[in-house]
């Protein structure tokens, strides 16, 4: 019964590691943040100092055309708050099905907006003690968000339908695990929101590495 016993965790164990997924590790060359788009003389009137905006890190993904991707495994909604004059982070990737929230935690009028197809929506003003519903995502695609009183703060919000992704550090370093081995695209939005690609072999419970430049 032991031999039996040995036998079966040893095959279980042979037959988990012919399957384990891989992972993808790297670099990605930064470039220069984007400035914001504001108007010639633009000079917002605040309540209190408009703190400094958040370094934009990439985002980089890995994605395969015509696969069907894992399902969002949670419901739970994303926050990104209005603090400091500013939208924190301001670069998010989510996936499709995402709810997120948009709370204003400063001590005046913020009014979150998009003109992003297929979006194209307008919360309107409201202050920190007004809770709006969750927005959800679920479609895929570069989603600018903005705040129509103050011009300069400034929301990219990517959504994918990978489920594989993440953002880099502040020296462009990542690593995307749980990815089922196979041939992929991995595809990188730089500060500048310009994109950078290449391709990448998963194999089987090892991290394949890789840099991605312009």
């Amino acid at each position: 019964m032991r031999l039996f016993s040995l036998i079966y965790f040893s095959i279980h164990a042979l037959c988990q590691s012919a399957f384990a997924d891989g992972s993808v590790s790297g670099i990605v060359v930064l470039d220069s943040q984007r400035p914001p788009d504001v108007p010639a003389g633009y000079r917002p009137l605040t309540v209190k100092p408009i703190q400094a905006e958040d370094s934009a890190p990439a985002i980089v993904w890995v994605e395969k055309k015509g696969m069907a991707y894992p399902k969002l495994r949670t419901s739970k909604a994303l926050s990104i708050p209005q603090r400091g004059y500013q939208f924190r982070p301001a670069v998010l990737a989510v996936q499709t099905g995402t709810p997120v929230t948009f709370p204003n935690m400063d001590d005046e009028f913020h009014h979150v907006c998009t003109y992003s197809k297929p979006y194209l929506f307008d919360l309107g003003q409201y202050t920190k003690d007004q809770k709006l519903e969750a927005l959800v995502f679920d479609k895929p695609g570069l989603v600018k968000i903005y705040c129509e009183i103050h011009k300069h703060m400034r929301c990219r919000l990517l959504v994918l339908e990978t489920p594989w992704f993440a953002m880099t550090d502040t020296s462009g370093g990542f690593k995307i695990t749980g990815i089922p081995p196979g041939e992929y695209e991995i595809k990188a939005m730089l500060p500048s929101e310009k994109q950078v690609k290449s391709r990448v072999i998963i194999s089987d419970g090892k991290t394949t590495q890789v840099k991605l430049s312009r």
